[in-house]
């Protein structure tokens, strides 16, 4: 495979085990189809509820054509999602829907995963939670998968709530130390 950006051959690198392709010369990184999902489930496994395909739905990305081909189909032309509120700039072929991403890209965009996870409401948390427990019953994945991003977002929408309620939390551990179980 050749790198969309400056045309070396790209060489085989591992993310925690996953086989992807990076050109030795501008760092760039290219991800199968899937890959990128894989790879932050593997380095951020208690945020496999947060997918990376719903960013391209929001209003603050700015898409576009990148001036690059994809490496893998050669002559399709890159599309490009720009956050308008971070520096993360993804590039994907719309045909075999590959990733690539410039030098750095990656850890800006995991450090974006995190942010949009710590900006989430307690009411944000409580509709996540229903799409993730609906999932659980209709969804392909496996269960386990399934019942452990729901069991993280409830952890997180308990740890939402008291950060926004400290009151609720000194009442609540209140009730807990004067019912002896």
């Amino acid at each position: 495979m050749q790198c969309p950006q400056c045309k070396e051959p790209m060489k085989c690198s591992s993310i925690d085990g996953i086989i992807i392709s990076e050109c030795s010369c501008c760092k760039g990184m290219w991800f199968e189809n899937g890959q990128l999902e894989d790879v932050k489930d593997e380095i951020l496994p208690d945020m496999g509820w947060l997918e990376i395909e719903t960013w391209k739905e929001q209003a603050e990305f700015q898409a576009g054509k990148a001036l690059s081909l994809c490496p893998k189909c050669r002559d399709i032309t890159l599309a490009k999602i720009k956050n308008s509120q971070s520096t993360v700039e993804i590039k994907i072929c719309t045909a075999c829907n590959g990733t690539w991403l410039d030098a750095g890209q990656f850890l800006y965009l995991v450090n974006a995963l995190l942010d949009e996870a710590n900006k989430k409401s307690a009411p944000e948390f409580v509709k996540i939670s229903l799409q993730q427990a609906k999932e659980m019953l209709t969804g392909s994945d496996s269960i386990v998968s399934d019942w452990q991003d729901l069991k993280m977002v409830l952890a997180l929408l308990r740890h939402r709530i008291f950060v926004q309620h400290p009151m609720l939390k000194s009442v609540i551990m209140g009730l807990q130390k004067s019912l002896p179980l």
